[in-house]
């Protein structure tokens, strides 16, 4: 692996946490629409009928409501050391590249459209130069 792939992979780890936390969220709004609507049981997809029905509904979203703050907080730190290594590089256009592709979770061709560079520009020097001008400390 070159060590630009490298640099990429690192850069790139929020985005599947960021694509969680969207499941996570649809997840949560679920389970509040199933806890407010008291006809339908939340668990019976299981089959278990134990216990008191709207505590097992409120544990359900008390459950993922942890994990969605674990992801969160992960994200968080994530996102703060590629902040710090993108603040390392000295060119602006690199920066708003970077910015705008690890941290803003935009597509180049967006990129391309908001800064007013071609795509092909964009896609080509920038986006090899912003990466190999990134300086990681893999841990």
């Amino acid at each position: 692996m070159t060590e630009r792939e490298q640099k990429l992979i690192w850069l790139s780890r929020g985005r599947n946490l960021r694509t969680k936390l969207i499941g996570l969220y649809a997840e949560r709004q679920e389970r509040i629409s199933r806890a407010e609507y008291a006809g339908i049981s939340y668990d019976s997809i299981s089959g278990q009928h134990s216990g008191n029905g709207t505590e097992q509904k409120f544990t359900a979203i008390s459950e993922i409501d942890d994990e969605i703050q674990d992801a969160e907080q992960e994200l968080t730190a994530i996102e703060s050391e590629i902040r710090e290594a993108i603040a390392q590089v000295h060119r602006p256009l690199y920066q708003t590249y970077l910015r705008m592709r690890f941290l803003g979770y935009k597509t180049e061709t967006q990129i391309a459209q908001e800064t007013k560079y071609s795509l092909a520009h964009i896609q080509n020097y920038v986006r090899k130069n912003s990466i190999d001008s990134v300086k990681i400390n893999p841990s």
